[in-house]
């Protein structure tokens, strides 16, 4: 059986809910390809049955795969599945650059080793704005919230549309206790009736635990923009609040087929083990 056929298999186990068996298929396939993107592909899958033993097993061979052609796409995406350390271990032995030093910084980042995370973005040379964005979480990781918050105020008035940079500067202040300007922001934001401003109304409800009105906003603004991966995300983590549980594996599954190994997909999931 080709491995095509054996990733049509797992799908339809996965679909119809079957999960005995995917584990053994998924490392058939990883055993018998030396295409590094079949074995992340396997990766990606194996998060919907949660076996740690088979992660362990693709994750070594990744680290016999990856070299300087194809390490910086490999860490990406491992980083994408949540799996910082194989991806710091690979990184270590690329070429310097500002991309893997960006790589190293954001896995540091999601170790929770937020020092050496600043450490690291202090020596990329030319930062571009998600270099910036993940600056003022790591500023406010450490303890430096009004400095997080002068930065992403510095990135709103340079980009005052862009969506990302809009989540950093409520998430700045509300990791820097001003709650009430977040929310002031967000209330303001939503009267363009667009689909980012009502996904970020959603994700400040949601952070203030009013996953009633965040849900609401989230789907608003999916109706606006239904590839709109932020307010999916949200409403994934709130049905998941809810104890929605298949509803909340559909939203996960619905990101992945529009960004296969969004982390947006992996927090919902989290969010469903946690509840």
């Amino acid at each position: 059986m080709s491995n095509e056929d054996l990733f049509a298999q797992i799908s339809a186990d996965l679909g119809s809910g079957r999960k005995d068996g995917v584990s053994s298929k998924i490392l058939m396939i990883a055993e018998s390809t030396d295409d590094p993107y079949e074995v992340l592909k396997c990766l990606s899958l194996l998060k919907l049955v949660e076996d740690e033993g088979t992660e362990s097993k693709l994750c070594d061979i990744l680290l016999g795969m990856a070299d300087q052609s194809n390490g910086l796409e490999i860490c990406t995406s491992l980083r994408n599945l949540d799996l910082p350390e194989t991806a710091l271990t690979i990184l270590k032995k690329m070429e310097p650059s500002d991309r893997s030093l960006r790589l190293e910084c954001q896995c540091l980042y999601d170790m929770e080793e937020y020092e050496s995370a600043m450490d690291k973005y202090s020596k990329i040379q030319n930062p571009v704005i998600n270099d910036r964005i993940l600056f003022s979480s790591i500023q406010s990781a450490v303890g430096e919230y009004n400095a997080a918050v002068d930065t992403a105020t510095a990135l709103l008035e340079e980009y005052p549309t862009d969506y990302d940079v809009r989540i950093a500067y409520v998430n700045a202040l509300l990791r820097c206790g001003k709650d009430k300007e977040a929310a002031k922001y967000a209330r303001n934001a939503v009267k363009d009736k667009t689909a980012d401003s009502n996904a970020i109304a959603a994700y400040v409800l949601r952070i203030a635990g009013n996953t009633k009105a965040a849900a609401g906003y989230a789907t608003r603004a999916i109706n606006l923009d239904n590839n709109h991966i932020g307010a999916m995300e949200t409403l994934g983590i709130c049905l998941a609040a809810k104890q929605e549980y298949d509803k909340a594996r559909i939203v996960a599954g619905a990101i992945n087929e529009i960004s296969p190994g969004n982390k947006a997909a992996l927090n919902i999931l989290a969010n469903i083990e946690n509840s």
